[in-house]
């Protein structure tokens, strides 16, 4: 019977539904190297490509006895087999030489392959009577869904990889690595979220991290420099907007007139009347002025405006001094005009 294509979810949901960590180490090597059963069982630690050492490489080489080229194994399969070791009872006295999958509690004795596949069985049943997946049961014949359907994932998930791989003259290990990186792990890695997906998180946060770092400090720099600045001042800078470098001497001026606009929009009123008498003399001021650094300081006069003020003073006081008379004059006819009556 052909075995049915097993998709990701039924996968995923199966893995999961088993407790033992061992049936799904073995469900994952299966699916990731396409090793049958028999042959799984007769691996010891030493095929594994440094699996008992924290920085075990991944892509992970699988030496197989009397085979040409490696196989290899990704991220999820290193997971899962690194939880199994680490769980068995026999973990202190683990050797090179030692069987990679046992029988519970017997370190010396082989997997039996059937269990494996009892667990892979139950674990569907299970999920299909939950209705969480659907599949065909036939009496007397085989599952829809069974244990070798994990070697079909395979074949199919890396159909590019094994054409180079028959196609191509023999290298060495590395780049048979290289294309299974390439060709086969991205659709074989298939747990949410990926190991590959963490990697490249990792990878992203890193540059993040770095591009936050070196623009903590500017940032930290400009605000020590903005509290320094009096409140009318920040509020210019604030309602400013962002430097454009100017194409020509016209946008540059521009930008300096709407900068001013700004500033005197920001001023008190008491800062406008003081600019306006500023702007209003501003003819008569020396531009070297000794008092040109001082917004408050009254314009200096010049030559000829002395003068216009003296002869200006001078008209005043003939003016009055004629007023003064004709009154006086006024007074004194007044009085003889009395005096005749």
């Amino acid at each position: 019977m052909k075995d049915r294509l097993i998709t990701t979810d039924e996968i995923n949901k199966i893995t999961k539904q088993c407790h033992s960590s061992r049936e799904k180490a073995f469900f994952t090597i299966m699916r990731q190297s396409g090793l049958p059963p028999h042959t799984i069982k007769q691996l010891k630690i030493e095929h594994v490509e440094r699996i008992l050492e924290p920085n075990t490489p991944v892509p992970c080489k699988i030496t197989i006895p009397h085979q040409q080229t490696p196989t290899f194994i990704g991220h999820e399969a290193v997971s899962h087999l690194k939880q199994y070791l680490e769980n068995r009872s026999d973990r202190p006295n683990l050797t090179q030489e030692s069987l990679l999958f046992t029988i519970h509690n017997k370190p010396n004795k082989k997997i039996n392959t059937k269990d494996v596949s009892r667990a892979f069985k139950i674990a569907a049943q299970k999920l299909q009577r939950h209705q969480k997946i659907t599949y065909e049961i036939k009496k007397g014949k085989p599952s829809e869904l069974r244990l070798y359907n994990l070697i079909r994932f395979y074949k199919e998930n890396a159909k590019k990889y094994l054409t180079e791989l028959n196609n191509t003259n023999p290298k060495n290990d590395e780049s048979y690595r290289n294309l299974y990186e390439k060709e086969a792990m991205p659709n074989l890695e298939i747990e949410l979220p990926t190991p590959i997906q963490i990697h490249q998180l990792k990878d992203r946060l890193a540059k993040i991290e770095k591009t936050v770092q070196e623009t903590v400090m500017p940032i930290e720099r400009i605000y020590y420099e903005v509290a320094g600045l009096i409140p009318e001042d920040k509020n210019v800078l604030f309602e400013l907007k962002p430097h454009i470098p100017e194409k020509n001497e016209k946008d540059r001026e521009q930008r300096l007139q709407n900068a001013l606009h700004e500033l005197v929009k920001s001023m008190k009123e008491e800062d406008k009347k003081a600019l306006a008498s500023m702007t209003t003399n501003n003819n008569d001021v020396p531009r070297n002025s000794a008092n040109s650094g001082n917004r408050y300081a009254k314009p200096t006069k010049t030559k000829h405006r002395v003068e216009d003020d003296d002869k200006n003073a001078n008209q005043s006081r003939q003016t009055q001094r004629k007023t003064t008379g004709t009154q006086n004059n006024n007074k004194n006819n007044n009085n003889k005009n009395k005096l005749k009556k």
